[in-house]
């Protein structure tokens, strides 16, 4: 019903359908025999990435994390005054040489939740979204956008927007194989969250091969 929003809602919708990739890696897909293990995976939500130096820090140094092949981040914020107006998912690929696509899932009307409200400064691209990254070649990334398990322009925290799935196919030295980083609804129901699986793997089952 607003008039402003009926405006504004083409670009809305293209920048909230949209995709961000980008390649930081030299490596390819040839194989080596230091290259014959396991796939190693770190799915790790980073609560915006407001403290991203320590971040960048642990993904470089743990010695658990620092070999992944794949990270599976969420909600990584791009131009948000609490995370400093950073870009926090191609920081993290630039820092790391790693190959990402970042969907943005919300555009925020707000600094944030909670204390976040508080922050100094104003937002620039007011976004936050997921992300997956590859130390090895991405092809056929794109975005799924999963229902809201609630209404989020209730409450204090307005946002445009929904969850949204980013997936691509990783060219590992031990074959091609598909990923997805996603993080489902928090604040919703079993039921719900069930929903937003059945979606993904159903859309899963459309792509080829």
């Amino acid at each position: 019903s607003s008039a402003l929003y009926a405006e504004l809602r083409p670009e809305v919708e293209r920048v909230l359908n949209g995709l961000v990739e980008e390649s930081w890696s030299t490596l390819s897909a040839g194989t080596n025999s230091d290259e014959l293990r396991p796939v190693r995976v770190t799915a790790w939500n980073i609560e915006r990435g407001t403290r991203l130096e320590s971040i960048i820090g642990i993904l470089r140094e743990h010695p658990s994390i620092k070999d992944s092949d794949l990270l599976l981040l969420t909600e990584l914020d791009y131009g948000m005054a609490r995370s400093g107006n950073r870009f926090v998912a191609r920081e993290i690929a630039e820092a790391l040489q790693l190959n990402y696509a970042f969907a943005p899932c919300y555009l925020s009307l707000v600094k944030g939740s909670g204390l976040e409200s508080n922050t100094v400064g104003e937002n620039t691209q007011a976004l936050h979204g997921n992300a997956l990254f590859s130390r090895y070649p991405i092809r056929g990334a794109h975005q799924l956008a999963l229902p809201n398990g609630k209404d989020k322009m209730r409450g204090k925290e307005k946002r445009l927007g929904a969850q949204r799935a980013v997936i691509a196919d990783v060219l590992h030295p031990l074959g091609t194989f598909r990923a997805v980083s996603l993080h489902l609804d928090a604040h919703s129901t079993q039921r719900h969250r069930h929903l937003q699986m059945k979606l993904l793997l159903d859309h899963l089952e459309t792509l080829s091969p």
